[in-house]
């Protein structure tokens, strides 16, 4: 949908066809942790001199901000309480469609960063990572330099041709977080009203995409790599 804008208050544009007023925002930094995002936010507050940033503990107290505003960039932590990982990116994703998105997490394992590049991030960035580096790519985006996909490991800037895509369906994505939760290939395909053969073949797919050969350790890889949420959505 367009909209027809004009300035209003600091923070705000008036849109003239719903007569509503749109918040601003340069930043979205959702992220639980409260150390790390005090360190982060007087980190950007350096780097994005003058820009707007908004801070949220998790997708949920974020969403009616999301709804009314159009953030530039969103920085996402991979491990929120409630909804997490590659469901949380879709999610947004979804909300923000033109933000750009960059996950961070605790973690650098390339499996991980390759859902997320699936899942639609432009950027993955390492909580270990450089200060330097990490505001940099930050800026780059706000400012529309950013060239996606960008990789930054805490050792580096990393080259994401390296990575091993990891490429699953939304169904896909769907039996993977029914099998972390315990399910039978019987059960999932009650609950997503398809065929048992048709799960087998999704679970087959999944293996594959992981690289693994039995169900614990897809689980396990999914679980330590945040790509489902730890309860059904």
């Amino acid at each position: 949908m367009s909209y027809a804008t004009t300035s209003c208050s600091k923070g705000l544009i008036l849109d003239t066809v719903n007569r509503t007023a749109i918040t601003v925002v340069d930043v979205v930094v959702i992220e639980d942790h409260p150390l790390y995002v005090e360190a982060l936010l007087s980190l950007l507050s350096v780097a994005l001199s003058g820009r707007k940033i908004e801070r949220f503990r998790d997708i949920e107290s974020a969403e009616p901000l999301l709804r009314v505003a159009n953030p530039t960039v969103i920085l996402l932590d991979l491990m929120l309480p409630g909804l997490r990982g590659t469901d949380a990116l879709r999610r947004v994703r979804q909300q923000c469609p033109d933000a750009v998105m960059v996950t961070i997490s605790g973690a650098d394992d390339p499996v991980q960063v390759s859902a997320c590049f699936a899942a639609g991030a432009q950027a993955f960035v390492s909580k270990a990572a450089k200060p330097q580096d990490i505001a940099s790519v930050v800026r780059a985006a706000v400012e529309g330099r950013l060239v996606p996909p960008v990789w930054i490991s805490s050792s580096g800037p990393q080259d994401p041709k390296a990575l091993n895509q990891v490429n699953l369906t939304d169904r896909q994505l769907e039996v993977l977080q029914l099998m972390c939760l315990g399910h039978s290939n019987k059960h999932i395909s009650g609950v997503l009203g398809i065929t048992e053969q048709t799960t087998k073949a999704h679970v087959s797919a999944i293996f594959r995409e992981l690289g693994v050969f039995n169900r614990t350790q897809a689980v396990l890889i999914a679980k330590r790599r945040g790509m489902v949420s730890p309860d059904p959505v």
